[in-house]
């Protein structure tokens, strides 16, 4: 296709280009766009390499709910920053490379700025803006009865329920705490976990490295951490639970 000899329209923030319905996908060439002071002003919050060949977006949310935007498809590498209201305030909700999410207000207009992070100056843009995927929702339980093995470490289990997160961003993670004579005996475990919407075992082994866990009643609290696109959820239990001696 022939380059741009000119920059577009949506080369500065007063000239942004308006995103009314989503999903939208946009095709833009943007090999004359440049760059400015805001973006500058803007970056140094941020901290992106460059805001080379920068081009603006703006989207007024019609409800409360979230706006994801991607450039992955694009023939450079590149990124975002994202502000609540005028740019120039300097209202910044999210800034990163590639993609980005964050959540919206009803009657509250975004702008959003694209760019290339490197010394290239544009190419093919296309961005996509979507509405961002619910808010993740997590739960967990733990059993009352657990082990306490030859080794001095316990076995911990229970149940936990993970949606609109992503596993890699998501575990378990808790505490076991048992008075021994004078001593608190003190123990961590962290578990991945898969975030599907099914219902879940989830199991631990807790070691201590101040002391050994024996049979009697022990103190746990477990939380439970899902992370979705830009929000994160979590889940609490706490619980007594009584260690039996396991031979093996």
């Amino acid at each position: 296709m022939a380059r741009q000899v000119a920059p577009p329209g949506n080369d500065t923030a007063a000239g942004a280009t308006a995103i009314t319905a989503l999903p939208t996908t946009l095709s833009l060439d943007t090999t004359a766009a440049t760059t400015d002071a805001l973006d500058a002003q803007l970056n140094a919050g941020c901290g992106a390499p460059a805001t080379n060949a920068s081009v603006w977006f703006s989207y007024t949310a019609p409800a409360d709910g979230g706006l994801v935007v991607d450039m992955s498809a694009s023939s450079y590498t590149g990124g975002f920053i994202a502000t609540e209201g005028d740019p120039t305030n300097g209202n910044l909700v999210a800034c990163g490379p590639t993609t980005v999410a964050f959540g919206t207000t009803a009657g509250q207009t975004y702008y959003v700025v694209a760019f290339t992070d490197t010394t290239t100056n544009g190419g093919d843009l296309e961005v996509t803006f979507d509405q961002a995927p619910p808010p993740p929702e997590i739960s967990v339980t733990v059993d009352p009865r657990a082990s306490a093995y030859k080794d001095g470490s316990a076995h911990l289990s229970g149940t936990y329920s993970c949606t609109n997160a992503d596993d890699f961003f998501s575990d378990i993670e808790g505490t076991l705490t048992q008075g021994v004579g004078r001593v608190k005996i003190n123990g961590v475990f962290v578990n991945p976990i898969q975030c599907d919407g099914a219902t879940h075992r989830w199991d631990a082994q807790v070691f201590s490295d101040n002391g050994l866990f024996r049979g009697g009643k022990a103190a746990n609290v477990t939380f439970g951490f899902a992370c979705g696109v830009f929000e994160c959820s979590v889940g609490y239990a706490e619980q007594v639970v009584k260690l039996s001696t396991n031979k093996k």
